[in-house]
């Protein structure tokens, strides 16, 4: 299928807040692209940074991920003269009975940036009018919407970089960018008081035996260390009353998917920091082109090693391993937990956007803002988080004793 930004939209939009309607001079056509083999999808994506609009990636999203009537709706835009300009990573889903089409998501993707041709970002027009030709290229679809975008991926511009249409989600990022801007790499780390914490926690560790921190080389090694992390982290979120998604069983064999060493070039990584013969921590991260992207740190629960923050070393440890091995930029990923303060990192805002296109969208875009406004309640504040974090967890132990009888 195929439309540009003058097209009209025989659905209508109804949402108040969809983008200006002006048109810019530029034209763009737009297609449904026949899933992760079209040519269009591989010749956009290939050499780009983002590892969560991947060939790897998404082809295990769908293969463990996606439920019964999910599918992935990847739409290429082109412009005027018909040159590939953008790719935007839809999934196709129902909710109250309604289709519509969500940036692909499922807690799994650090960062919704449409993989973008373009050196510099579109203006806010312009803008409009891919999104538009993006949009009514996915058939028969009643809303709209996507979240955890940055107006720049490590620097770069996406194909949304310039949407005037954008409401701020109330979260970050965390990035730390490993060379300056003439592209040297910078002296590390900066904080010299951190370099002298963690061999003060390193030799605590010491203390129960030599410590080592190895990356899995081999499958058998890769399983090992999946177990650890899901051990780990089993454990951790017991004592915390909370839920984790990388004990989602399909979740696990996503990710152990995308780190087996039996593929040419596996973008998950799993590092084990041992004291002795203990395995005391777990870092899973993504490696692709020159960004290692920060996914799962996991440590032990037993008190003999606390004091020597495993967490904290192993992650200092990653980063010494990426910057040996040159990566422009070590991405802490979403979310603002107290470690990622301890590092020269940048803080990046991130966006979102609801659309109903038709009266029958309007509840989803309804539910969406109402998730909005909780977030923000939770942010601004504290006493709110800890509640409704209790009632996730009361509903996911009686979900736990429903499944277990």
């Amino acid at each position: 299928m195929s439309t540009n930004d003058t097209a009209p939209q025989s659905t209508g939009t109804t949402a108040s807040h969809a983008p200006d309607a002006r048109m810019g001079k530029t034209r763009f056509s737009a297609r449904l692209l026949a899933g992760l083999g079209d040519p269009f999808f591989s010749g956009m994506t290939g050499d780009g940074r983002n590892v969560f609009q991947s060939v790897v990636f998404l082809g295990a999203l769908e293969k463990h991920v996606l439920a019964g009537g999910e599918s992935l709706a990847l739409v290429g835009v082109a412009d005027g003269a018909g040159k590939a300009l953008a790719v935007l990573p839809f999934v196709r889903r129902r909710k109250f009975g309604v289709a519509y089409i969500e940036g692909v998501d499922f807690g799994l993707v650090d960062y919704f940036a449409p993989c973008f041709s373009g050196d510099a970002p579109l203006s806010a027009v312009e803008t409009a009018g891919l999104w538009r030709a993006a949009v009514r290229a996915v058939p028969g679809v009643h809303a709209v919407a996507f979240k955890k975008l940055p107006r720049l991926l490590h620097g770069r511009p996406h194909a949304l970089s310039g949407a005037d249409f954008l409401k701020p989600m109330g979260a970050n990022a965390t990035t730390l960018m490993m060379h300056d801007a003439a592209g040297a790499a910078r002296v590390f780390p900066d904080k010299m008081s951190l370099a002298r914490e963690v061999r003060r926690k390193s030799k605590k560790l010491e203390q129960v035996g030599a410590l080592s921190f190895d990356e899995a080389a081999t499958n058998a090694e890769v399983d090992a260390a999946m177990q650890h992390l899901v051990a780990f982290r089993t454990a951790r979120f017991s004592e915390l009353g909370r839920r984790d998604a990388l004990l989602d069983p399909h979740v696990v064999a996503f990710y152990r998917a995308l780190a087996d060493r039996d593929c040419e070039r596996p973008c998950g990584r799993l590092f084990t920091l041992r004291a002795g013969e203990h395995a005391v921590a777990v870092i899973y991260g993504f490696a692709y082109a020159d960004v290692f992207t920060l996914i799962a740190p996991a440590m032990t629960t037993c008190k003999q090693t606390q004091a020597g923050s495993p967490g904290l070393v192993a992650l200092f440890k990653a980063l010494e391993w990426c910057k040996a091995q040159n990566f422009a930029v070590f991405d802490l990923s979403v979310g603002s937990l107290f470690y990622k303060s301890r590092f020269d990192a940048e803080t990046v805002e991130l966006f979102e956007y609801q659309q109903a296109l038709t009266p029958l969208g309007l509840p989803i875009v309804a539910e969406h803002a109402l998730r909005r406004r909780v977030r923000h309640l939770a942010l601004t504040h504290p006493e709110v988080r800890t509640r409704l974090e209790g009632l996730a967890a009361r509903r996911g132990r009686k979900t736990e004793e429903r499944d277990n009888d």
